[in-house]
């Protein structure tokens, strides 16, 4: 298969899987109405979700830089599939806490492969377009998976036979399709080395990896905030139901930031977008909290809006800042230190916010909620406006030897 085929299919392959896990947003809220189960429970899923994703990236980040792109992102797409059969075979909250944990760690391992193997794949002359992809798919696939969702709610019978049945097929087509991709990587020995628990972060980059940390935090909360509890918040504070409404209240967020991150970003420098991306979410995530504590709509639909700019605004230029220097032996574990301290952030917050909504109520949960972020999108600006160096380190020419004197 010719390089940018594959380029493409492991960008439809990491977008199905994408899809898949952005699905149970919804899903989950209308399992809870129809079995019952607590707002706990539900972000438990979520929470779940998150765990086995780190643990993941944390343990199996790094073995494509060893084993090479193709085998790891096939056995990761295999371990949807096992996934999603979980999910439809699931009549009880414990049969999809299960299939979410599995799911987890399936893309804990796709994240970090097919990412890297998007970049690498990619002409020369497309390497930059091939970082957007990576944003467009991680959001876009999310915002895909969810409208998806609540369609099938609203038209199908057995909304989750049908949604997880058609991401089953596309996922092992994908596969069958990744068994002729061209290699990028020569197998290395190391791989057992490989899985023991750390983040690796190119020396390279890690001053500045670490200066934008706070605002990956921040962007990945304001995510959890929709994606972990905007369903059940759609439904129970704002009272628009668990189907197409309330999905596409969840998706406006991830969609938007597809849109940003393909139109906006490519147009402004990183240098600027990061701390415009920081303002907009903050100001976002307060309409969305407004929202929450006075049962308006529009005004969840505007803050989504305005804080899926920012998502896609730091995002890509968090990317295009740091993926420069990093080495072609080294992207598997960038992306999966990249990814560990968004999903690290994301779990953790949903987690605690199910936790409060049962002593406080899910609105009071979600303002809570709300006000963290805020407070995480502040200090993230307070740390990009301290003096530093932040633009791309480019190392310098090789020494030319100095001719012997005479």
């Amino acid at each position: 298969m010719p390089r940018w085929a594959a380029c493409c299919v492991s960008v439809l392959a990491f977008l199905a899987a994408m899809a898949a896990a952005g699905a149970p947003s919804v899903l989950l809220s209308y399992d809870q109405e129809a079995w019952g189960y607590s707002d706990g429970a539900l972000t438990g899923a979520f929470a779940v979700y998150a765990l086995t994703l780190l643990v993941a990236l944390l343990t199996c980040g790094s073995l494509s830089d060893h084993l090479g792109r193709r085998p790891v992102a096939v056995g990761s797409l295999l371990l949807t599939a096992v996934a999603l059969i979980l999910f439809l075979r699931a009549d009880t909250i414990g049969g999809l806490v299960l299939a979410r944990a599995v799911q987890g760690a399936a893309i804990g391992v796709a994240t970090a492969a097919l990412s890297a193997s998007i970049v690498e794949l990619a002409p020369d002359r497309h390497r930059r377009l091939a970082q957007t992809a990576v944003s467009l798919t991680t959001a876009g696939g999310l915002g895909i998976g969810v409208v998806v969702a609540g369609i099938a709610i609203d038209a199908a019978p057995a909304p989750n036979a049908a949604l997880f049945g058609i991401a089953l097929a596309v996922v092992l087509s994908s596969v069958v399709l990744l068994l002729f991709s061209p290699e990028t990587v020569t197998p290395r020995p190391g791989a057992a080395a490989s899985l023991v628990p750390r983040i690796r972060i190119p020396g390279a980059v890690r001053a500045r990896f670490l200066r934008l940390a706070p605002g990956l935090v921040a962007i990945w909360m304001s995510a959890g905030l929709i994606l972990g509890l905007g369903g059940s918040l759609a439904s129970s504070v704002l009272h628009l139901g668990v189907g197409l409404p309330s999905a596409l209240i969840v998706a406006t967020q991830p969609l938007v930031a597809t849109l940003c991150t393909l139109v906006l970003a490519p147009r402004i420098g990183p240098r600027a977008l990061v701390p415009g991306g920081y303002g907009a979410v903050m100001l976002g995530v307060l309409a969305e909290c407004a929202s929450f504590a006075s049962g308006s709509a529009a005004l969840v639909i505007a803050g989504a809006l305005v804080t899926g700019v920012g998502y896609g605004a730091v995002f890509s230029a968090t990317l295009r800042l740091l993926l420069p220097d990093v080495r072609p032996h080294e992207r598997g574990g960038f992306f999966a230190a990249f990814y560990i301290v968004g999903y690290l952030a994301y779990g953790a917050s949903a987690l605690c916010a199910g936790l409060l909504s049962d002593l406080i109520g899910l609105g009071a949960a979600g303002v809570v909620y709300a006000v963290a972020t805020v407070a995480v999108a502040a200090l993230a600006l307070c740390a990009w406006l301290v003096p530093g160096r932040c633009a791309p380190h480019r190392r310098p020419p090789a020494e030319q030897p100095v001719p012997a004197p005479r």
